[in-house]
């Protein structure tokens, strides 16, 4: 008996050492404080809430941090198994399933604050040269626009181009989420970056936040258990109109 106990003991160690450890699901991203960061506490609020959902799924989240395009190709070629934070939109849900939201975006256009910004309908913006990070769904209607040859944006590689763009007068104005600019914003407050820069009061949208999975079976059977995991934990979360008046 004691020598049969010996030989058990290592593999109940390691049973119950491998079930104390979630199926690993591994996640592209991108540098989007205060969202997503790799230096950020919990690696940014929305991967801290990402990575909740994935504990209660018994799924534990390894994420990479990648430039936006890179982070899509990876997805769309399976090197990894989903990819967030992305806005809902009808092009991309042709190639991913979208996961309940999992955080909320106000959308509008930073520009100079010596600056007026004049337009009340996006077709007013036609006479203005746009900066958009390559890469970004943005607004329904915009992209929309776009495609039409309505609007000509100016495409930038980041938020943070898009800011310094502005300020050496290359571009009117950027689109952009509102908590990335205040973060851009404050990070450079000890120099003179940003500090004429201000988040103008139209608001293009309030997008809701999402986990994207291929349009596959796997990536079908990873949504619905993600989705699952939000349900049952209580984690629900609701983009309302209310949001976009938050000051």
């Amino acid at each position: 008996m004691k020598w049969s106990l010996i030989g058990v003991l290592p593999l109940m160690v390691l049973f119950f050492g491998c079930a104390a450890h979630g199926e690993p699901l591994r996640l592209g991203t991108l540098e989007w404080p205060p969202f997503v960061g790799l230096e950020l506490p919990d690696q940014g609020t929305v991967s801290a809430r990402v990575r909740s959902i994935c504990a209660a799924a018994g799924m534990d989240l390894d994420v990479s941090f990648l430039p936006w395009k890179r982070v899509l190709m990876e997805a769309r070629t399976g090197i990894v198994q989903g990819y967030f934070p992305e806005y809902r939109s009808a092009e991309r849900e042709k190639e991913f399933y979208f996961s309940q939201a999992v955080g909320c975006s106000v959308v509008g256009l930073v520009h100079r604050r010596d600056m007026t910004l004049d337009w009340t309908r996006l077709e007013d913006l036609a006479s203005y040269r746009i900066g958009v990070v390559d890469g970004y769904v943005n607004t329904e209607e915009f992209d929309r626009l776009v495609d039409m040859g309505v609007l000509y944006p100016v495409k930038c590689n980041s938020d943070e181009l898009a800011l310094r763009m502005i300020e050496a007068g290359r571009i009117d104005a950027a689109v952009m989420d509102r908590a990335v600019f205040r973060h851009l914003s404050g990070r450079a407050a000890s120099s003179q970056t940003s500090s004429g820069l201000v988040f103008g009061a139209n608001i293009l949208a309030v997008h809701s936040l999402h986990v994207c999975f291929p349009r596959t079976p796997a990536g079908k059977a990873l949504v619905e258990r993600f989705n699952r995991a939000i349900v049952s934990g209580g984690l629900a979360l609701l983009c309302a109109s209310e949001f976009e008046a938050a000051p």
